[in-house]
């Protein structure tokens, strides 16, 4: 079996802990293929990315409401940065404000509301699972 850090992986940033263990239980239940990562705010995302250098993502997820650094600040410095201005980004937030909405729509993100049914969330994870299939990193080593 392969360890999580040889498979392709999904970046997210969220704060919640409950929030992200319901989406990486969604997403070992619908396929093995994607690790997810965990980024508690902003700031920690940044800092991953940073850190993994040319290993990127296939995907970004960020919640808006964030300490530290928020997902509005993050999805504004990922797509002014040349190396991460191609990574998908999706938007996955309690929020329904409609200046959130057409910022990621400014910056060509993909925009969720968090489903409160678990049904509606593993359809979310199922397009980040084709979101990903889309987006192979040719930088992994398989």
């Amino acid at each position: 079996m392969e360890s999580p850090r040889n498979k392709p992986y999904i970046l997210y940033g969220e704060d919640d802990y409950d929030d992200f263990e319901a989406v990486k239980e969604a997403l070992d239940q619908l396929s093995g293929k994607y690790h997810l990562e965990h980024a508690k705010n902003g700031s920690e995302t940044i800092a991953f990315l940073e850190k993994n250098g040319s290993n990127l993502p296939c995907l970004i997820v960020l919640d808006l409401n964030m300490p530290v650094m928020d997902g509005k600040e993050v999805l504004v410095w990922l797509k002014s940065k040349a190396q991460y201005k191609s990574l998908p980004v999706m938007i996955f937030t309690t929020s329904s404000r409609e200046e959130d909405v057409k910022l990621c729509q400014k910056h060509g993100c993909t925009f969720f509301r968090k489903p409160t049914l678990y049904r509606d969330l593993l359809h979310v994870v199922q397009t980040m699972l084709q979101m990903c299939d889309q987006n192979k990193p040719t930088n992994m080593t398989i």
